[in-house]
């Protein structure tokens, strides 16, 4: 994806991408993975990234809702920073997420990959909420960012003990 100028809708609709993509991720290696326990931790995920995204969706309707002011909407140039944080992550493109579980092998494999997906959308959530000017596109950019947190530290732990 390319991204030169965005605003506060613009960077919505990127997490609303990243969250669909990180749900169908998940839900598909809960039907592969081969330990039960990973298999419960990529379920659980699976079903946060589905109300993330609902709330990503509500904040977006809310900002481009013609009743809304038009406060912190305008137009602002992405710095290259936050634009290769977008254009590098594991769900930048549409489609990624199938893709790239259809190449895992291991349980290990799909964990680390889950880890760098978590690791990306938590530096995305960061920086955004810090670029966000609309008070509810920052308030679940913050509220996300801590929940994307927990799920990095889940799948860490999980990681370390199949490796153990």
């Amino acid at each position: 994806m390319k991204y030169e100028n965005f605003n506060d809708a613009e960077a919505l609709k990127i997490a609303v991408n990243i969250e669909e993509e990180g749900q169908e991720f998940y839900s598909i290696l809960t039907k592969n993975a081969r330990d039960p326990k990973v298999k419960e931790v990529f379920s659980k995920l699976a079903a946060d990234e589905k109300e993330h995204l609902a709330r990503f969706q509500k904040a977006y309707i809310e900002i481009t809702s013609p009743n809304s002011l038009a406060e912190g909407c305008e137009a602002y140039t992405v710095d290259l920073y936050l634009k290769y944080l977008v254009d590098t992550g594991v769900f930048a493109q549409k489609g990624n997420a199938k893709r790239i579980a259809a190449e895992v092998k291991t349980d290990i494999d799909a964990l680390k990959i889950g880890i760098q997906a978590e690791k990306d959308s938590i530096l995305y959530y960061n920086e955004a909420a810090r670029n966000t000017r609309h008070r509810s596109g920052k308030m679940v950019f913050e509220q996300l960012l801590s929940e994307e947190k927990k799920h990095l530290k889940l799948l860490a732990e999980k990681l370390k003990g199949l490796k153990s």
